[in-house]
Protein backbone atom coordinates (compact mmCIF):
# COMPACT_ATOMS: atom_id res chain seq x y z
CA UNK A 1 0.00 0.00 0.00
CA UNK A 2 0.80 3.82 -0.68
CA UNK A 3 -1.04 6.42 0.78
CA UNK A 4 -3.51 4.25 1.10
CA UNK A 5 -3.52 3.01 -2.67
CA UNK A 6 -2.38 -0.70 -3.92
CA UNK A 7 1.18 -0.72 -5.59
CA UNK A 8 1.16 -1.15 -9.44
CA UNK A 9 2.94 -5.56 -10.04
CA UNK A 10 6.08 -4.33 -11.71
CA UNK A 11 6.28 -4.84 -14.94
CA UNK A 12 9.20 -6.68 -16.65
CA UNK A 13 10.50 -4.52 -19.87
CA UNK A 14 10.51 -6.87 -23.10
CA UNK A 15 14.02 -7.04 -25.15
CA UNK A 16 12.75 -4.33 -27.09
CA UNK A 17 11.68 -1.86 -24.63
CA UNK A 18 15.06 -2.25 -23.07
CA UNK A 19 16.27 -0.96 -26.53
CA UNK A 20 14.41 1.57 -27.16
CA UNK A 21 15.07 2.69 -23.70
CA UNK A 22 18.95 2.77 -23.86
CA UNK A 23 18.69 4.47 -27.37
CA UNK A 24 16.72 7.39 -25.66
CA UNK A 25 19.07 7.83 -22.56
CA UNK A 26 21.40 7.33 -25.49
CA UNK A 27 20.17 10.37 -26.84
CA UNK A 28 19.46 12.31 -24.05
CA UNK A 29 23.18 11.97 -22.62
CA UNK A 30 24.67 13.77 -25.76
CA UNK A 31 21.94 16.36 -25.95
CA UNK A 32 23.30 17.04 -22.62
CA UNK A 33 26.86 16.65 -23.27
CA UNK A 34 26.34 18.88 -25.89
CA UNK A 35 23.99 21.74 -23.99
CA UNK A 36 26.29 21.57 -20.95
CA UNK A 37 29.66 22.62 -23.11
CA UNK A 38 27.44 25.62 -24.94
CA UNK A 39 26.08 26.90 -21.65
CA UNK A 40 30.03 26.63 -20.12
CA UNK A 41 30.65 28.78 -23.50
CA UNK A 42 28.10 31.21 -22.74
CA UNK A 43 26.26 30.89 -25.74
CA UNK A 44 22.77 32.22 -25.81
CA UNK A 45 21.20 32.17 -28.95
CA UNK A 46 17.63 31.19 -30.76
CA UNK A 47 19.43 27.47 -31.68
CA UNK A 48 19.93 27.31 -28.20
CA UNK A 49 16.57 27.64 -27.10
CA UNK A 50 15.12 25.27 -29.64
CA UNK A 51 17.74 22.65 -28.36
CA UNK A 52 16.46 23.22 -24.52
CA UNK A 53 13.03 22.59 -25.47
CA UNK A 54 14.03 19.51 -27.36
CA UNK A 55 15.85 17.90 -24.58
CA UNK A 56 13.08 19.38 -22.49
CA UNK A 57 10.54 17.28 -24.04
CA UNK A 58 12.51 14.51 -23.94
CA UNK A 59 12.95 14.33 -20.02
CA UNK A 60 11.07 17.22 -18.50
CA UNK A 61 13.14 16.21 -15.06
CA UNK A 62 16.21 17.57 -16.30
CA UNK A 63 17.40 20.49 -14.21
CA UNK A 64 20.18 21.67 -15.67
CA UNK A 65 18.28 21.96 -19.56
CA UNK A 66 15.66 24.19 -17.43
CA UNK A 67 18.20 26.63 -16.11
CA UNK A 68 20.33 27.12 -18.80
CA UNK A 69 16.79 28.13 -20.66
CA UNK A 70 15.95 30.59 -18.16
CA UNK A 71 19.80 31.71 -18.76
CA UNK A 72 18.82 32.25 -22.74
CA UNK A 73 15.20 33.39 -22.12
CA UNK A 74 17.22 36.52 -19.60
CA UNK A 75 19.46 37.17 -22.28
CA UNK A 76 17.89 37.20 -25.40
CA UNK A 77 14.39 38.39 -24.38
CA UNK A 78 13.95 39.99 -21.51
CA UNK A 79 17.39 42.31 -21.27
CA UNK A 80 16.86 42.84 -25.36
CA UNK A 81 16.86 46.58 -26.03
CA UNK A 82 14.64 45.00 -29.50
CA UNK A 83 11.78 43.23 -27.64
CA UNK A 84 8.80 45.63 -26.77
CA UNK A 85 6.70 44.78 -23.53
CA UNK A 86 4.52 43.40 -25.70
CA UNK A 87 6.75 40.94 -27.56
CA UNK A 88 7.82 39.99 -23.96
CA UNK A 89 4.62 38.96 -22.41
CA UNK A 90 3.31 37.03 -26.05
CA UNK A 91 6.77 35.18 -25.37
CA UNK A 92 5.84 34.36 -22.20
CA UNK A 93 2.29 33.21 -22.94
CA UNK A 94 4.37 31.12 -25.75
CA UNK A 95 6.34 29.46 -22.72
CA UNK A 96 3.23 28.64 -20.50
CA UNK A 97 2.21 26.98 -23.79
CA UNK A 98 4.84 24.97 -23.86
CA UNK A 99 4.95 24.05 -19.80
CA UNK A 100 1.32 23.27 -20.04
CA UNK A 101 2.01 20.90 -22.94
CA UNK A 102 4.62 19.07 -21.22
CA UNK A 103 2.61 19.13 -17.86
CA UNK A 104 0.28 17.17 -19.52
CA UNK A 105 2.48 14.08 -19.89
CA UNK A 106 4.56 14.14 -16.76
CA UNK A 107 1.95 16.44 -13.96
CA UNK A 108 4.56 15.35 -10.83
CA UNK A 109 7.72 17.24 -12.35
CA UNK A 110 9.49 19.73 -10.17
CA UNK A 111 11.20 21.49 -13.05
CA UNK A 112 8.33 21.93 -14.83
CA UNK A 113 6.13 23.92 -12.20
CA UNK A 114 9.02 25.54 -10.95
CA UNK A 115 10.10 26.69 -14.46
CA UNK A 116 6.08 28.05 -14.66
CA UNK A 117 6.47 29.66 -11.46
CA UNK A 118 9.42 31.53 -12.82
CA UNK A 119 7.95 32.46 -16.06
CA UNK A 120 4.62 34.23 -14.41
CA UNK A 121 6.70 36.01 -12.47
CA UNK A 122 8.54 37.64 -15.02
CA UNK A 123 5.47 38.37 -16.53
CA UNK A 124 3.99 40.00 -13.20
CA UNK A 125 7.16 42.26 -13.54
CA UNK A 126 6.03 43.79 -16.94
CA UNK A 127 2.34 43.89 -15.81
CA UNK A 128 1.86 43.93 -12.09
CA UNK A 129 -1.86 45.01 -12.89
CA UNK A 130 -2.36 42.31 -14.89
CA UNK A 131 -3.53 40.23 -11.53
CA UNK A 132 -6.36 42.12 -11.44
CA UNK A 133 -7.81 42.03 -14.68
CA UNK A 134 -11.01 40.10 -15.64
CA UNK A 135 -8.50 37.24 -17.80
CA UNK A 136 -5.80 37.21 -15.32
CA UNK A 137 -3.00 34.76 -15.23
CA UNK A 138 -4.28 34.17 -11.68
CA UNK A 139 -7.78 33.20 -12.60
CA UNK A 140 -6.41 30.79 -15.55
CA UNK A 141 -3.47 29.21 -13.44
CA UNK A 142 -6.20 28.36 -10.27
CA UNK A 143 -8.65 26.79 -12.97
CA UNK A 144 -5.62 24.98 -14.43
CA UNK A 145 -5.09 23.70 -11.05
CA UNK A 146 -8.80 22.53 -10.70
CA UNK A 147 -8.75 20.38 -13.89
CA UNK A 148 -5.35 18.76 -12.90
CA UNK A 149 -6.39 17.91 -9.50
CA UNK A 150 -9.85 16.66 -11.00
CA UNK A 151 -7.36 14.21 -12.71
CA UNK A 152 -5.93 13.06 -9.77
CA UNK A 153 -6.22 15.27 -6.13
CA UNK A 154 -3.06 13.79 -4.51
CA UNK A 155 -0.71 15.81 -7.10
CA UNK A 156 0.89 17.49 -4.56
CA UNK A 157 2.90 19.47 -7.48
CA UNK A 158 -0.20 20.79 -8.22
CA UNK A 159 -1.33 21.83 -4.71
CA UNK A 160 2.27 23.40 -3.58
CA UNK A 161 2.06 25.73 -6.81
CA UNK A 162 -1.67 26.77 -5.80
CA UNK A 163 -1.19 27.78 -2.72
CA UNK A 164 1.79 29.97 -4.46
CA UNK A 165 -1.26 31.21 -6.52
CA UNK A 166 -2.83 32.26 -3.10
CA UNK A 167 0.13 33.78 -1.44
CA UNK A 168 -0.19 36.23 -5.05
CA UNK A 169 -3.70 36.76 -5.27
CA UNK A 170 -3.22 37.72 -0.95
CA UNK A 171 -0.42 40.35 -2.27
CA UNK A 172 -2.58 41.25 -5.21
CA UNK A 173 -5.38 42.05 -2.62
CA UNK A 174 -3.58 44.13 0.06
CA UNK A 175 -1.99 45.73 -3.07
CA UNK A 176 -5.51 47.07 -4.63
CA UNK A 177 -7.51 47.54 -1.71
CA UNK A 178 -6.27 50.51 0.52
CA UNK A 179 -9.82 50.45 2.40
CA UNK A 180 -8.95 48.10 5.51
CA UNK A 181 -12.89 47.22 5.81
CA UNK A 182 -12.40 45.96 1.78
CA UNK A 183 -9.48 44.61 1.84
CA UNK A 184 -10.56 41.99 4.60
CA UNK A 185 -13.73 41.05 3.27
CA UNK A 186 -11.87 40.46 0.16
CA UNK A 187 -8.97 38.57 2.09
CA UNK A 188 -11.76 36.47 3.72
CA UNK A 189 -13.81 35.75 0.12
CA UNK A 190 -10.87 34.14 -0.70
CA UNK A 191 -10.42 31.87 2.36
CA UNK A 192 -14.14 30.81 2.29
CA UNK A 193 -13.38 30.22 -1.38
CA UNK A 194 -10.59 28.26 -0.93
CA UNK A 195 -12.42 26.48 1.93
CA UNK A 196 -15.41 25.29 0.64
CA UNK A 197 -13.47 23.89 -2.37
CA UNK A 198 -11.19 21.86 -0.08
CA UNK A 199 -14.69 20.33 1.73
CA UNK A 200 -16.50 19.95 -1.72
CA UNK A 201 -13.18 17.55 -2.12
CA UNK A 202 -13.28 15.47 1.27
CA UNK A 203 -16.93 15.07 0.63
CA UNK A 204 -16.57 12.89 -2.62
CA UNK A 205 -12.74 11.70 -1.33
CA UNK A 206 -11.47 12.14 2.11
CA UNK A 207 -8.52 9.71 1.65
CA UNK A 208 -6.32 13.03 0.70
CA UNK A 209 -3.18 14.30 2.64
CA UNK A 210 -2.48 17.18 0.23
CA UNK A 211 -6.23 18.50 0.77
CA UNK A 212 -6.42 18.14 4.39
CA UNK A 213 -3.26 20.00 4.46
CA UNK A 214 -4.28 22.85 2.26
CA UNK A 215 -7.64 22.81 4.48
CA UNK A 216 -5.84 23.45 7.46
CA UNK A 217 -4.28 26.46 5.97
CA UNK A 218 -7.58 27.50 5.68
CA UNK A 219 -8.83 27.43 9.28
CA UNK A 220 -6.86 30.12 11.16
CA UNK A 221 -8.25 32.27 8.91
CA UNK A 222 -11.22 31.59 8.78
CA UNK A 223 -12.07 30.59 12.41
CA UNK A 224 -9.61 32.99 14.36
CA UNK A 225 -9.85 32.51 18.03
CA UNK A 226 -8.05 34.54 20.95
CA UNK A 227 -6.80 31.55 22.57
CA UNK A 228 -6.30 28.79 20.17
CA UNK A 229 -4.59 29.10 16.35
CA UNK A 230 -8.83 27.93 15.73
CA UNK A 231 -11.47 28.37 17.44
CA UNK A 232 -12.59 25.33 19.74
CA UNK A 233 -15.98 25.13 18.52
CA UNK A 234 -14.51 24.44 15.39
CA UNK A 235 -12.02 22.25 16.28
CA UNK A 236 -15.26 20.01 17.72
CA UNK A 237 -17.03 20.41 14.16
CA UNK A 238 -14.07 19.22 12.56
CA UNK A 239 -14.22 16.25 14.96
CA UNK A 240 -17.19 15.36 14.12
CA UNK A 241 -16.40 15.62 10.41
CA UNK A 242 -13.71 13.15 11.04
CA UNK A 243 -15.28 11.02 13.24
CA UNK A 244 -17.31 10.23 9.97
CA UNK A 245 -14.56 9.82 7.94
CA UNK A 246 -12.99 7.24 10.23
CA UNK A 247 -15.48 5.40 10.38
CA UNK A 248 -16.33 5.27 7.15
CA UNK A 249 -12.69 4.04 6.73
CA UNK A 250 -10.55 3.28 9.87
CA UNK A 251 -7.73 2.36 8.37
CA UNK A 252 -6.96 5.70 5.87
CA UNK A 253 -4.39 7.49 7.69
CA UNK A 254 -5.15 10.95 6.09
CA UNK A 255 -8.21 11.33 8.43
CA UNK A 256 -5.17 10.28 11.28
CA UNK A 257 -2.89 12.98 10.36
CA UNK A 258 -5.55 15.59 10.11
CA UNK A 259 -6.56 13.96 13.86
CA UNK A 260 -3.44 14.80 15.53
CA UNK A 261 -3.32 17.92 13.95
CA UNK A 262 -6.23 19.29 15.68
CA UNK A 263 -6.08 17.65 18.69
CA UNK A 264 -2.54 19.64 18.69
CA UNK A 265 -4.17 22.74 18.51
CA UNK A 266 -5.56 22.55 22.22
CA UNK A 267 -2.40 22.32 24.18
CA UNK A 268 -0.39 25.40 24.85
CA UNK A 269 2.80 26.33 25.54
CA UNK A 270 3.84 25.17 28.81
CA UNK A 271 7.20 24.70 31.34
CA UNK A 272 8.59 20.79 31.35
CA UNK A 273 11.66 22.03 32.39
CA UNK A 274 13.84 24.29 34.49
CA UNK A 275 16.83 24.87 36.57
CA UNK A 276 18.61 27.83 38.22
CA UNK A 277 22.40 28.66 38.24
CA UNK A 278 24.49 31.42 39.37
CA UNK A 279 27.46 31.67 37.64
CA UNK A 280 29.01 34.39 39.10
CA UNK A 281 27.73 36.41 42.53
CA UNK A 282 25.67 39.02 40.79
CA UNK A 283 24.59 36.47 38.04
CA UNK A 284 21.43 34.80 37.87
CA UNK A 285 20.56 32.62 35.32
CA UNK A 286 17.15 30.62 34.58
CA UNK A 287 17.26 27.67 31.91
CA UNK A 288 13.81 26.72 30.59
CA UNK A 289 12.43 24.06 28.21
CA UNK A 290 9.25 24.53 27.26
CA UNK A 291 6.79 22.07 25.01
CA UNK A 292 7.28 23.26 21.64
CA UNK A 293 9.26 25.44 19.64
CA UNK A 294 8.46 29.05 19.73
CA UNK A 295 10.24 31.79 18.00
CA UNK A 296 10.24 34.25 21.13
CA UNK A 297 9.14 32.91 24.67
CA UNK A 298 7.12 36.11 25.43
CA UNK A 299 4.94 36.85 29.10
CA UNK A 300 8.28 36.42 31.24
CA UNK A 301 8.68 38.03 34.31
CA UNK A 302 11.23 37.65 36.85
CA UNK A 303 11.63 38.90 40.52
CA UNK A 304 14.79 38.24 42.78
CA UNK A 305 14.51 38.79 46.82
CA UNK A 306 10.90 40.16 45.86
CA UNK A 307 11.86 42.74 43.83
CA UNK A 308 11.19 43.09 39.54
CA UNK A 309 14.07 43.27 37.55
CA UNK A 310 14.70 43.33 33.54
CA UNK A 311 15.43 39.86 32.38
CA UNK A 312 17.04 39.01 29.01
CA UNK A 313 15.67 35.84 27.31
CA UNK A 314 17.64 34.13 25.02
CA UNK A 315 17.57 31.10 22.29
CA UNK A 316 19.99 27.92 23.77
CA UNK A 317 19.72 26.89 20.17
CA UNK A 318 20.53 28.73 16.78
CA UNK A 319 17.59 27.37 15.42
CA UNK A 320 15.03 30.14 15.00
CA UNK A 321 12.34 27.93 16.72
CA UNK A 322 13.50 26.40 19.76
CA UNK A 323 12.45 24.51 22.76
CA UNK A 324 15.22 25.93 25.45
CA UNK A 325 15.74 29.11 26.60
CA UNK A 326 17.72 31.54 28.74
CA UNK A 327 16.71 33.53 31.27
CA UNK A 328 19.59 36.02 32.74
CA UNK A 329 19.03 38.86 34.94
CA UNK A 330 21.08 40.80 37.68
CA UNK A 331 21.02 40.28 41.35
CA UNK A 332 21.57 43.67 43.21
CA UNK A 333 21.64 41.96 46.35
CA UNK A 334 24.61 40.37 48.21
CA UNK A 335 22.69 37.19 48.74
CA UNK A 336 20.05 35.37 46.65
CA UNK A 337 17.05 33.80 49.05
CA UNK A 338 14.75 34.16 46.81
CA UNK A 339 13.73 33.88 42.92
CA UNK A 340 10.36 33.99 41.26
CA UNK A 341 9.64 33.61 37.47
CA UNK A 342 5.70 34.52 36.05
CA UNK A 343 4.53 33.26 32.62
CA UNK A 344 1.95 35.86 32.41
CA UNK A 345 -1.70 34.64 31.86
CA UNK A 346 -2.95 35.56 27.76
CA UNK A 347 0.38 35.36 26.60
CA UNK A 348 1.35 34.26 23.51
CA UNK A 349 4.48 32.67 21.64
CA UNK A 350 5.14 32.63 17.66
CA UNK A 351 5.28 29.03 16.85
CA UNK A 352 6.10 27.66 12.80
CA UNK A 353 1.89 27.36 12.66
CA UNK A 354 1.53 30.82 14.32
CA UNK A 355 0.83 32.38 18.00
CA UNK A 356 0.08 29.90 20.12
CA UNK A 357 -1.37 30.58 24.33
CA UNK A 358 1.37 29.70 26.65
CA UNK A 359 -0.12 28.19 29.94
CA UNK A 360 0.17 30.53 32.53
CA UNK A 361 2.67 29.37 36.07
CA UNK A 362 4.35 31.13 38.88
CA UNK A 363 7.54 29.30 40.05
CA UNK A 364 9.95 29.71 43.22
CA UNK A 365 13.14 28.97 43.99
CA UNK A 366 14.06 29.23 48.01
CA UNK A 367 17.48 29.39 49.16
CA UNK A 368 17.66 26.24 50.43
CA UNK A 369 17.64 24.90 46.82
CA UNK A 370 13.83 23.69 46.57
CA UNK A 371 11.32 24.44 44.35
CA UNK A 372 7.63 25.44 45.14
CA UNK A 373 5.24 24.94 43.02
CA UNK A 374 2.12 27.08 41.73
CA UNK A 375 2.50 29.14 44.28
CA UNK A 376 -0.16 31.56 43.02
CA UNK A 377 -3.24 29.60 41.42
CA UNK A 378 -3.74 31.53 37.79
CA UNK A 379 -7.53 30.62 36.28
CA UNK A 380 -6.87 29.78 32.85
CA UNK A 381 -10.11 27.82 30.54
CA UNK A 382 -7.44 25.62 29.05
CA UNK A 383 -8.02 22.87 31.65
CA UNK A 384 -12.09 22.78 30.25
CA UNK A 385 -11.46 22.91 26.76
CA UNK A 386 -8.75 20.36 27.02
CA UNK A 387 -10.82 17.78 29.07
CA UNK A 388 -14.12 18.39 26.93
CA UNK A 389 -11.81 17.45 23.54
CA UNK A 390 -9.65 15.40 24.59
CA UNK A 391 -11.51 13.19 27.13
CA UNK A 392 -14.51 13.20 24.60
CA UNK A 393 -12.29 11.71 21.54
CA UNK A 394 -10.62 8.88 23.68
CA UNK A 395 -13.89 7.61 24.28
CA UNK A 396 -14.68 8.21 20.88
CA UNK A 397 -11.61 5.89 19.33
CA UNK A 398 -12.01 3.76 22.21
CA UNK A 399 -15.62 2.36 20.60
CA UNK A 400 -13.97 2.26 17.81
CA UNK A 401 -11.01 0.05 18.86
CA UNK A 402 -14.06 -1.90 19.79
CA UNK A 403 -15.46 -2.03 16.74
CA UNK A 404 -12.76 -2.39 14.40
CA UNK A 405 -10.74 -5.17 16.88
CA UNK A 406 -6.69 -4.16 16.36
CA UNK A 407 -6.82 -1.24 14.37
CA UNK A 408 -3.18 0.19 15.02
CA UNK A 409 -3.91 4.04 14.12
CA UNK A 410 -6.65 4.43 16.71
CA UNK A 411 -4.81 2.46 19.42
CA UNK A 412 -1.79 4.97 18.64
CA UNK A 413 -4.25 8.03 18.38
CA UNK A 414 -6.06 6.53 21.74
CA UNK A 415 -2.13 6.15 23.51
CA UNK A 416 -1.11 9.81 22.27
CA UNK A 417 -4.17 11.15 23.64
CA UNK A 418 -3.65 9.96 27.22
CA UNK A 419 0.34 10.89 27.11
CA UNK A 420 -1.40 14.00 26.53
CA UNK A 421 -3.89 14.36 29.38
CA UNK A 422 -0.54 13.31 31.35
CA UNK A 423 1.69 15.69 30.21
CA UNK A 424 -1.05 18.79 30.83
CA UNK A 425 -3.03 17.53 33.97
CA UNK A 426 0.18 15.58 35.56
CA UNK A 427 2.75 18.57 34.79
CA UNK A 428 4.80 18.89 38.37
CA UNK A 429 5.44 22.34 37.46
CA UNK A 430 2.05 23.50 37.82
CA UNK A 431 1.38 21.83 41.06
CA UNK A 432 -0.29 18.50 39.48
CA UNK A 433 -3.80 20.29 38.82
CA UNK A 434 -5.67 17.22 38.45
CA UNK A 435 -3.16 14.58 39.60
CA UNK A 436 -5.89 12.42 41.13
CA UNK A 437 -7.10 11.46 38.23
CA UNK A 438 -4.25 10.34 37.15
CA UNK A 439 -3.52 7.77 39.48
CA UNK A 440 -4.24 3.86 39.20
CA UNK A 441 -7.67 3.21 38.53
CA UNK A 442 -6.86 6.00 34.87
CA UNK A 443 -3.86 3.96 34.74
CA UNK A 444 -5.57 0.72 34.43
CA UNK A 445 -7.81 1.76 32.05
CA UNK A 446 -5.32 2.52 29.87
CA UNK A 447 -3.55 -0.70 29.83
CA UNK A 448 -6.82 -2.30 29.29
CA UNK A 449 -6.89 -1.00 25.76
CA UNK A 450 -3.13 -1.60 25.24
CA UNK A 451 -3.68 -5.07 26.07
CA UNK A 452 -6.95 -5.36 23.96
CA UNK A 453 -5.73 -6.42 20.70
CA UNK A 454 -4.69 -9.48 19.81
CA UNK A 455 -1.35 -11.54 20.75
CA UNK A 456 0.86 -11.32 17.55
CA UNK A 457 -0.31 -8.64 15.88
CA UNK A 458 0.90 -5.60 14.32
CA UNK A 459 -0.31 -3.50 17.02
CA UNK A 460 1.33 -5.52 19.37
CA UNK A 461 4.56 -5.28 17.96
CA UNK A 462 4.30 -1.23 17.02
CA UNK A 463 2.87 -0.16 20.49
CA UNK A 464 3.03 -3.06 22.92
CA UNK A 465 5.93 -1.07 25.27
CA UNK A 466 4.06 1.73 25.61
CA UNK A 467 3.08 -0.39 28.77
CA UNK A 468 6.72 -0.52 29.98
CA UNK A 469 6.24 3.36 28.72
CA UNK A 470 4.08 4.10 31.42
CA UNK A 471 4.89 1.79 34.00
CA UNK A 472 7.75 4.58 33.97
CA UNK A 473 6.20 7.38 34.57
CA UNK A 474 3.60 6.01 37.36
CA UNK A 475 6.11 7.23 39.74
CA UNK A 476 5.30 10.73 38.85
CA UNK A 477 1.74 10.25 39.48
CA UNK A 478 2.48 8.76 42.65
CA UNK A 479 4.86 11.51 43.81
CA UNK A 480 1.86 14.21 42.25
CA UNK A 481 -0.91 12.25 44.80
CA UNK A 482 1.61 12.27 47.57
CA UNK A 483 2.15 16.26 47.08
CA UNK A 484 -1.75 16.79 47.17
CA UNK A 485 -1.87 15.01 50.31
CA UNK A 486 0.67 17.02 52.13
CA UNK A 487 3.21 14.21 52.38
CA UNK A 488 5.63 15.96 50.67
CA UNK A 489 4.38 19.23 52.46
CA UNK A 490 4.52 22.12 49.53
CA UNK A 491 8.12 21.65 48.93
CA UNK A 492 9.66 19.53 45.81
CA UNK A 493 12.71 18.48 45.73
CA UNK A 494 14.25 20.31 42.21
CA UNK A 495 16.33 16.72 41.57
CA UNK A 496 14.10 14.50 41.96
CA UNK A 497 11.54 17.22 40.09
CA UNK A 498 14.44 17.54 36.92
CA UNK A 499 14.38 13.54 36.62
CA UNK A 500 10.41 13.24 36.55
CA UNK A 501 10.19 15.97 34.20
CA UNK A 502 12.23 14.68 31.07
CA UNK A 503 9.70 12.29 30.48
CA UNK A 504 7.27 15.30 30.01
CA UNK A 505 9.96 16.48 27.55
CA UNK A 506 9.54 13.15 25.76
CA UNK A 507 5.82 12.66 25.45
CA UNK A 508 5.25 16.72 24.45
CA UNK A 509 7.40 16.46 21.24
CA UNK A 510 5.27 13.79 20.40
CA UNK A 511 1.91 15.07 19.12
CA UNK A 512 3.61 18.84 18.75
CA UNK A 513 3.08 18.57 14.99
CA UNK A 514 4.64 20.56 12.90
CA UNK A 515 2.68 21.75 9.19
CA UNK A 516 4.19 24.46 8.01
CA UNK A 517 5.05 24.60 4.35
CA UNK A 518 3.61 27.28 3.47
CA UNK A 519 1.45 29.88 4.65
CA UNK A 520 -0.72 32.81 2.53
CA UNK A 521 0.81 35.73 5.41
CA UNK A 522 4.45 34.90 3.85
Amino acid sequence: MYHGRKREPKVIPTEEQKKANAELLAKIQKINQELLQRRVAKQYNAENLELTEKAGALFTDNYTVWNYRREIIQEIVFKSSEKSVEDKKKFIVSELKLILKLLMRNQKSFPLWFHRQWCIEYGLKLDDAALGKEDSILKNELKLCAELLTHDGRNFHCWNYKAWLLELETANINRVYEDKEKREKALKEMYEREYKYTTQLISKDFSNYSTWFYRSKMLPYLFPDPTYLISVQKVREELEMLKQALYTEPKDQSCWNHHRWLMSLVLPVQVVGCSLKMPSENKVEITLGVSHKVKALEGVELSLNGAAVAAKVEAITPAIHTDRWLIKAELKDPVLAEAKLVLKKDAKCPTIEGPRVVRPVVLCWKKDGTVKLSCEKVESSLDKDLKEIAYGEIDVLTELIEVEEGLVYAIERVCELYCLKRDYFGNPYYGFADACYLCKGDLEKNYGVLSGYKKGTAAEVMYGDLTTKFKNISDLFNYSKAVLEGKEGEKVDLETLEKLSLIHICRCRRYAVCRSRWSPSH
